[in-house]
Parts: C-alpha cells; structure tokens; sequence
C-alpha cells in the first residue's frame, strides 16, 4: 500500500487550462492543520476553516458565522467538510474513549449537523457544500502515545469506532450523491485485503498510516488526501472552455473591434 500511496504522490497533476470560478474551503477540525503542514508546496490548494479539537456541531456553528462575509470576498465558493473524528471519541483525563457504544448514535447525531449545515448553504446560491468521508482512528494508540499502562484493554473500543466510521462513511456517500457530489474517500487507504485459504478475503485495518498517535493522518498519507482535494478541486472549481465556446469568444471579440 506505501508503494501504491508514493507513486500516487509522485505524478504531478495537470492544472486545468480553464479559469477557477469557485473558491474552496476546507472546513475541519485539527485534520485540516495536520494535512496542510505535511504539504511541500507553499500554497495548500484549499482555503481552510479549522478549529482544533471541534465536534460537527461546532464547525456548523462556523460556517454559519462566516459564511455570508466569504461569499461577499469569493462570490461562488464550495465547502469540503471533513469532520467526525472528534465525534467518536470523548476525553477522559489525559487519555481518550470510545463516546457511545451504542452504534449508530454519535452517527445520527453527526448527520443532523450535515443537514443543518446544508441547511445554511442552501440559503444561498452561489454556495455549494461536500462531505469528506471520516479517516479511521485508533483509541489503543492514542492512549498508547499518551502512556497509558494497558492501552491493549481499548482494543474493543478500537472495533467498534471502526465500525461506527464506516456505518458514518456509507451514510456520507448517500448525503453527496443526493446533492449529486462525488465523495472525496480518505478512508480507503486504511483497508487492506488478504486471501486466506479457504477463498475470498479478509480485511484489516493499517492505522500505521496515522501518526503514532492514532489519529492524525501521517506524511505519507497527509500528501495523499492533499492530491486528493486538489484533484476534486480541479473538477469542482474550473470551467474549461469547449472549442465551440473558444470560436465564440474569438468572433464576438473580433466583432468588438470592428465597432472601433
């Protein structure tokens, strides 16, 4: 998978010949930070609205604060909001846990914050919004890097936040496709598949992709989401003009001149 993510990294994109005419803004929690700080470029390819340690509901509240005064500086803008990981777990000293064991709980809860979020957008026209989908955690490693004696009794809770975020990236997908977006998958690169002796497959989770603290996504993939989001930037934000719309430009500026 390492192999897979650095070739992905290593071939340069195209910028597309056309003209941006939207502005993206990421909206995230510490994720935003961590990815835009691994990145090589001086220039990360999205505005960003984070707020370190915030909850769903707390980066709603942020969009609804500063939406109207982007729009006015940007005039058309997307949103790409990438939230949840904060959700799932809650603080419990200097160590973390899992928030409910009740499954679809803490996703319910994230999904009525999605709606009020498109909720706000809609109010406007020139505003549009996606979901990221939810990289996977580790509670065990979290509490490890904090130093904890047993961190091996959170493996449990390590099962069920994994599941909980996949129940939450399944619900993600639906909410794009009925806003007819594409969704950008930061969870994917998590998965991997082994065949196993009696046929088929059996999956397991690489959480060594995040930092040794079990949360924040590592360099290695922190540059992959980055192409990720440029690359959705790229299809979301620029018109590029058909060869039909170019002669038309090119007659009616001839036109112009031939007035003068």
């Amino acid at each position: 998978m390492s192999h897979k993510l650095r070739k992905f990294i290593v071939e340069q994109p195209q910028i597309p010949s056309g003209f941006r005419y939207k502005t993206p803004i990421l909206v995230s929690d510490s994720k935003g930070f961590t990815i835009r700080n691994s990145c090589r470029d001086k220039e990360f390819p999205t505005e960003l609205w984070c707020i370190p340690g915030a909850k769903t509901a707390d980066l709603v509240d942020l969009i609804e604060n500063r939406l109207e005064k982007a729009i006015k500086r940007h005039y058309h803008i997307i949103l790409y909001f990438w939230s949840g990981t904060c959700d799932f777990t809650i603080k419990q000293g200097k160590f973390i846990k899992l928030r409910h064991n009740q499954e679809h709980k803490t996703v319910n809860s994230i999904l009525t914050e999605y709606k009020r979020a498109i909720t706000i957008v809609e109010k406007y026209p020139n505003t549009e919004i996606k979901f990221v989908d939810c990289p996977i955690l580790s509670i065990v490693n979290y509490n490890k890097h904090k130093g904890h004696t047993n961190p091996a009794t959170f493996k449990v809770e390590d099962f069920l936040v994994t599941r909980q975020i996949q129940n939450l990236n399944t619900k993600i997908s639906e909410l794009n496709q009925g806003l007819r977006k594409n969704t950008v998958k930061t969870s994917k690169y998590f998965f991997r598949a082994r065949k196993v002796k009696r046929g088929g497959y059996r999956k397991s989770v690489n959480i060594s992709l995040n930092k040794t603290d079990g949360v924040h996504s590592g360099p290695l993939l922190s540059l992959v989401i980055t192409k990720q989001l440029l690359l959705d930037t790229y299809r979301e934000c620029f018109h590029i003009a058909t060869e039909a719309e170019e002669i038309q430009l090119r007659v009616s500026k001839e036109e112009l001149l031939s007035l003068f």
